[in-house]
């Protein structure tokens, strides 16, 4: 028979299974012989436990390397910059810890108010009794002594916040002595609470009691101005926010997740009751205290808190020493030489032409100090370029994979675990042999993570990134026992 066997190609790899068939051309040959010929050719040579025909082709088989062995990660800390402050919690107190340091905290917020007071309109102005604050605090968000006596002071701010605040905001100037609007000394305990309440609850109560004028101010100007109330910017103008600040107490610093201001009011309410003796009904008004709600903090508007962190001497003396400590809210950053360079040098040396990446990920190690107050790790990190962490946080981005990863704690390996950096390490293979050095800086800041389940309820997806405010934190980060895995395959033709 004259003419030429078809070559038949079998590759398997990571990418979709392809089979390519490389044919010259036949002659003498029926295409319906041909035809027969190629397909037991394609079977027999990609099916070796059918047929031996397939030893005498061309074999490749797929190579899968995970290296971890000599890449190395350095670090230090950093003093934190001043941070954007914005925060949908508050945080109120100041505590002294040894291991940890010297943390106050205050906050100032804007407001937002209620378009309609929802009270009857047969109330009179003169039933008003009370303006009140009431503080929510989840009973997890509370870090030192809850029975250690506070006192707070709230007041009403006389000019708008500026929209660029951060943490080393000075309030001074923005009130007045004379825009006191009320006091309340406090515990972030159970005290006064009754044991059901307290065993059902995850929320703690404060309620501050504030000027009655104000409230009856504010009363009135519902009943004849409305539309004061309308929008957020026109409300401004008229209430531009409050100023809580912790005068007394070192002892406890809890996070507040809302606060609601309440007037109170008399109402009169109808109670009737039956009399045995004459078998009649006697109906009496008893004077009852009714709340509304008439603005409260929220996340579409401003909150900030204002914070203050000394970092103690153990800290610093471990920082001195080359430890690598991060502490929040802002203390101390940690900046990291993520080796790249070295990772692309050694995959060069290894792959081939029909290689492709599988994964690059990295482990770190961290424990917080052993401390009498429960201040723990924060339970996420954010590790961006140095380069673009000013801008990262001005434009509230989330983490993108490329030059910017979050990891959470994990208390079981007690370390933290960055597990989709292979879109990094592609983009700068493609991009030549050498590395950018501003490409391998980065730093690692304690942040809060917020997501949203995906409609079909799979999965989740990152919706905020935003620097740890909701409680203390600080961990030691163990450099030399940090773990980069590289895994990438290769196909190998013989």
């Amino acid at each position: 028979m004259s003419g030429t066997k078809p070559s038949v190609l079998c590759v398997i790899s990571t990418r979709p299974f392809h089979l390519k068939v490389r044919m010259k051309r036949f002659t003498h040959i029926p295409f319906y012989f041909l035809a027969a010929i190629m397909i037991a050719t394609i079977f027999s040579s990609c099916q070796d436990d059918i047929s031996d025909i397939g030893n005498s082709l061309t074999r490749d088989e797929v190579v899968i390397t995970i290296d971890s062995v000599g890449f190395r990660l350095s670090g230090k800390s950093v003093a934190a910059p001043v941070i954007d402050a914005r925060s949908t919690t508050n945080m109120i107190g100041e505590i002294d810890v040894p291991e940890y340091g010297r943390l106050k905290c205050s906050f100032v917020a804007r407001l937002l108010s209620a378009t309609n007071m929802n009270a009857p309109d047969s109330i009179p102005v003169d039933s008003v009794c009370g303006f009140q604050m009431k503080l929510t605090v989840p009973r997890s968000s509370v870090t030192g002594d809850s029975l250690a006596p506070q006192k707070l002071q709230v007041y009403e701010l006389t000019k708008q916040l500026p929209d660029s605040i951060t943490n080393a905001f000075d309030p001074t100037g923005y009130y007045t002595p004379e825009s006191l609007l009320g006091t309340k000394s406090y515990t972030a305990s159970a005290a006064g609470i009754t044991d059901t309440k307290w065993v059902n609850s995850s929320q703690i109560k404060i309620p501050v009691d504030l000027s009655k004028d104000k409230g009856v101010e504010i009363f009135k100007r519902y009943r004849e101005n409305p539309e004061t109330f309308s929008w957020p910017a026109t409300f401004a103008k008229y209430f531009p926010g409050v100023y809580v600040d912790n005068n007394f107490g070192r002892g406890c610093v809890m996070s507040i997740s809302q606060a609601n201001f309440n007037i109170l009011y008399k109402v009169g309410v109808k109670e009737t009751s039956y009399n045995k003796e004459d078998s009649t009904y006697h109906t009496v008004i008893v004077t009852r205290i009714d709340t509304v709600t008439v603005f409260a903090t929220a996340p579409e508007v401003l909150s900030s808190n204002n914070i203050s962190l000394r970092p103690s001497s153990m800290v610093t003396d471990a920082v001195d020493k080359g430890e690598v400590i991060i502490q929040s809210p802002a203390g101390y950053n940690a900046t990291v030489r993520f080796p790249a360079q070295e990772i692309i040098d050694k995959y060069r040396e290894q792959s081939g032409n029909l290689s492709v990446i599988n994964n690059l990920s990295l482990s770190i190690p961290a424990v917080a100090p052993d401390n009498d107050f429960g201040i723990g790790v924060p339970p996420s990190l954010l590790m961006v370029k140095t380069s673009e962490m000013k801008e990262f946080f001005e434009k509230n981005k989330i983490p993108d994979d490329k030059t910017s990863f979050w990891a959470n704690y994990s208390d079981k390996t007690k370390s933290y675990a960055f597990s989709s950096m292979r879109d990094y390490i592609v983009e700068l293979i493609q991009q030549g042999n050498e590395v950018d050095p501003e490409d391998m800086e980065f730093t690692m800041v304690p942040v809060l993570i917020t997501t949203e389940t995906d409609g079909s309820g799979s999965g989740s997806y990152v919706t905020a990134c935003t620097p740890y405010q909701v409680r203390p934190a600080f961990a030691r980060l163990d450099m030399e026992k940090a773990e980069i895995r590289f895994t990438f395959s290769r196909q190998q033709i013989y």
